[in-house]
């Protein structure tokens, strides 16, 4: 059994199946979690994009080269490149991270550990184990050959060095998760949001774990968090000018000057 490991082999390719970037306002990437496959998140991807977002997914390999399986830091790594790429190809000034279960901690590193707050305005988790989910504890015998299971387990070392304090408040993050779930409860998801706007709660009545990826009526409870982001950002300065500029000189022209400006 073979896991691939992002940055010792060509990464995967990115899902270019949608409209162009610079001609969207609303870009999101979709992360899936364990043992699953880019394949799992085709209903939410269709729904993002008929609702006119740019939604895209990124083959993060694994077991047999496609089971999701390799640890968490590596695989942000991975995002974080990829994100790179799309944002300099596109004119991007950021996007949104919507990740499904182990996804949502995929997205969660990256922003947090690896400067992607400069890229993300949005990061919506479903059914992920921000407090870890005893589930992780049969994966110890398997930690070999899928690091990544020990991570999850409550109280982990990875879970301890991303505490919800450090968390950068710039970025949204909500976490929305059923009560009926039974892999990640709702005490594996719930965020420290006391005092803290930019971390929030969302608590479903009904649905199982993969639900929270196939059932509308949650899609519209993604959307509504997604969009208390655009709406406010949409009338800053630095947006209204971003958005001149596309118009003006062109996406990829557009991305450089963005690009210089962070620096």
């Amino acid at each position: 059994m073979r896991s691939s490991r992002p940055g010792t082999e060509r990464p995967p390719p990115l899902d270019w199946q949608h409209p162009p970037f610079h001609r969207c306002e609303k870009p999101v990437l979709l992360l899936y979690g364990l043992f699953a496959t880019p394949r799992i998140v085709d209903v939410l991807t269709q729904r993002f994009r008929r609702r006119g977002y740019c939604a895209f997914s990124i083959d993060l390999g694994g077991l047999f080269g496609r089971f999701n399986s390799a640890p968490i830091e590596e695989l942000a790594v991975l995002v974080s490149n990829q994100v790179d790429r799309i944002r300099r190809h596109h004119g991007l000034e950021c996007l949104d991270i919507v990740g499904h279960s182990q996804g949502g901690l995929i997205g969660r590193y990256y922003v947090q550990k690896l400067n992607g707050e400069r890229y993300v305005s949005n990061l919506v988790t479903l059914g992920t184990p921000h407090r870890g989910t005893p589930w992780a504890y049969l994966g110890r015998l398997v930690q070999p050959v899928i690091p990544s299971v020990p991570q999850m387990v409550p109280n982990s070392q990875f879970l301890r060095e991303c505490t919800d304090g450090s968390f950068p408040g710039g970025v949204k993050m909500t976490s929305i998760f059923s009560r009926a779930d039974l892999i990640c409860p709702p005490s594996s998801c719930r965020l420290d949001a006391e005092l803290r706007p930019h971390l929030k709660n969302v608590e479903i009545p009904s649905g199982g774990h993969f639900d929270l990826l196939f059932r509308n009526d949650i899609f519209m409870v993604v959307e509504r968090e997604l969009q208390s982001v655009q709406e406010r950002q949409s009338n800053t300065p630095w947006r209204r000018a971003g958005s001149r500029l596309r118009q003006v000189f062109g996406a990829r022209r557009c991305a450089r000057f963005i690009e210089r400006a962070h620096r």
